[in-house]
């Protein structure tokens, strides 16, 4: 008896499974058993030379619906890959469609740094228990005026798009299809129009002609343009960065030692933010693009704020 039961055991325990190239044995043949090829078994129909059955795309083509040639839709840029100042026109003819699908995911991607409020106090942007902060960089009010009034529906995409701030807000495209990015940015829109009467669907942000001859009032429109003011204030007021207020010509203690502001630094700041980090304040400054003209415009703007 007791090897009897010991030989069941041993039979029940052989039937785990195991790989096999053999086809299973099936009392009732149906569609179930067609040929179906696997991506970790080599073809065995001789359809293709290399054995391969899992696939590369055959070069030269573009999968059905991934041609990705709308760049505003894709990208949030106009024909000259600025950033735009127009919703696609899809997201406009569906308005209210798009607001509360753009609210629903704002809720799950976007409240718990910028707050349901969108106000910058959701609950990653509250103190820690050792009342310090809890991020590096502080999420944004979004209804501040230089974002709700300066800043591009194109700007806004894009920072859900690509991230801002050298990474301290990540990429979400991941997370949001193309769709839902445009909702999203179509709710944030629809509720700062709320909070504001006079903010436009669409506005316009700040544009800057070609500068020929360095001036403070392109360094100050550049400023705005450049998204400048997102991280510096003109007040004194402490934002992600030192204040531009009375900066000109102030010896400021940095990861790089002491260094004077003046054009030369002014100029590695803008190429090279990490070279020289101000203390007290995070690495959060992405490089930036601009001619000497413009860099010189700044300059003189910035020796004007004291």
């Amino acid at each position: 008896m007791k090897n009897s039961l010991f030989a069941l055991v041993v039979l029940l325990a052989g039937c785990r499974g195991w790989e096999t190239e053999e086809r299973p044995v099936h009392l009732i043949k149906n569609m179930d058993v067609q040929e179906a090829g696997r991506a970790y078994r080599k073809d065995s129909t001789g359809l293709f030379a290399d054995g391969r059955t899992s696939r590369l795309p055959i070069e030269g083509t573009v999968a059905q619906g991934h041609l990705d040639e709308d760049f505003l839709w894709e990208e949030g840029v106009d024909e000259k890959a600025e950033p735009s100042k127009a919703f696609p026109a899809s997201v406009k003819e569906s308005w209210d469609l798009q607001v509360a699908r753009g609210q629903n995911r704002a809720m799950i991607y976007c409240s718990p740094c910028h707050g349901s409020a969108l106000d910058g106090k959701g609950t990653l942007a509250a103190l820690a228990l050792d009342g310090g902060p809890r991020l590096t960089v502080p999420p944004p009010d979004l209804h501040l005026e230089r974002i709700a009034k300066d800043m591009t529906v194109g700007k806004i995409y894009s920072a859900i798009r690509n991230g801002v701030n050298a990474g301290n807000m990540p990429s979400y495209a991941a997370q949001l299809p193309v769709a839902d990015r445009w909702a999203v940015v179509a709710y944030v829109k629809a509720e700062q129009m709320k909070k504001d009467p006079s903010v436009q669907q669409e506005p316009g942000g700040v544009v800057v002609a070609e500068v020929k001859v360095a001036s403070v009032e392109a360094g100050a429109a550049l400023y705005k343009a450049r998204a400048c003011n997102a991280c510096h204030s003109i007040d004194g007021s402490k934002l992600v960065g030192p204040s531009f207020k009375g900066l000109w010509g102030r010896t400021e203690k940095t990861s790089g030692g002491d260094v004077t502001v003046d054009l030369a630094y002014l100029k590695e700041s803008l190429v090279n933010p990490m070279a020289k980090i101000v203390e007290g304040y995070p690495p959060a400054m992405p490089p930036q693009v601009l001619t000497d003209l413009e860099v010189e415009s700044i300059a003189l703007y910035l020796q004007t704020l004291k």
